[in-house]
């Protein structure tokens, strides 16, 4: 129950904080402004946030710590830039996504143009809001390490890559790759701010990375899972037809890319074991193992 009611709050924090970042005081480009609101609010899990201030929550003890109010703005950047991304990802001229999270994508409701310029502001946005931490110097890397995190060795080089693969035959690394790159960029680029703004040490920074990168990959794999196993077949086993050719189930099968998730998951909690007040993020761990059929 504890754990919940911090999830709760948290999640509060930053939803609120996020509306008060898409509130704009002029009356010009209304529309354009309608479109950026909508792109983030309501949004999805908010696990890239949540596990930014969780990590940085645990590493300073859970305490009134004052640098909170900077792990806060740089949960709110590093949700905008998701939400940018995903609204590019869903263009017709890249992923070709109609629907997200229930609802009509951006580009459909707005049009191509708006919603291009929706995500391009939702990108400047973000950065804006990094660069008003309190410590210049925190603010300097946190800005350099978001731009490391989404540019074309990043998150967006994940996207080309994935863009160029569609009408390919998948391979293994290839998909581990686009993975690691448009998932996993952000949740190490949580895990590099948490790190900073509780001046954690080098080994710390590592470790963390590690955990936030096998989160991702462990989510991903389990949403291939998912995608076959809710087919409602029985005994899934080698004699089975993937939904996609191109998923961790159709290049490793179905038991082996469970058991993946599995490894990563029991690696994931082992690495926080030296950790006091690690309790949080062992309950990331275990909401995504929960997911898996």
């Amino acid at each position: 129950m504890l754990l919940q009611k911090y999830f709760e709050s948290r999640f509060e924090l930053i939803d609120q904080e996020l509306k008060n970042a898409l509130t704009f005081e002029d009356k010009y480009a209304t529309e354009l402004k309608k479109a950026i609101y909508e792109a983030v609010i309501p949004g999805g899990k908010r696990w890239r946030p949540l596990l930014l201030l969780s990590m940085f929550e645990m590493l300073t003890g859970f305490k009134k710590h004052r640098t909170f109010p900077d792990a806060l703005k740089s949960s709110v950047a590093i949700e905008l830039l998701h939400n940018g991304a995903i609204v590019h990802d869903d263009l017709p001229s890249v992923m070709n996504r109609t629907q997200r999270r229930g609802q009509p994508a951006l580009h459909i409701k707005y049009g191509n143009a708006i919603a291009i310029l929706a995500a391009d502001a939702l990108y400047s946005l973000a950065y804006e809001i990094i660069s008003e931490l309190k410590n210049p110097e925190q603010s300097l890397e946190a800005i350099r390490i978001l731009s490391n995190a989404t540019k074309s060795y990043g998150m967006i080089g994940g996207q080309v890559v994935a863009l160029s693969s569609r009408h390919k035959v998948m391979k293994i690394n290839t998909l581990n790759y686009i993975d690691m790159k448009k998932v996993g960029s952000l949740l190490q680029a949580s895990a590099d701010i948490a790190c900073l703004l509780s001046r954690a040490d080098e080994e710390t920074h590592q470790v963390m990375r590690a955990y936030a990168l096998n989160l991702g990959i462990a989510y991903q794999m389990i949403e291939d899972i998912e995608a076959d196993y809710s087919r409602g077949s029985e005994g899934l086993d080698e004699e089975y037809v993937p939904v996609s050719k191109a998923s961790y189930t159709a290049l490793l099968g179905f038991d082996k890319a469970r058991k993946t998730v599995e490894n990563m998951l029991a690696d994931s909690a082992k690495m926080l074991k030296p950790y006091p007040n690690n309790s949080v993020l062992l309950e990331f761990v275990a909401m995504i193992k929960e997911r898996l059929p």
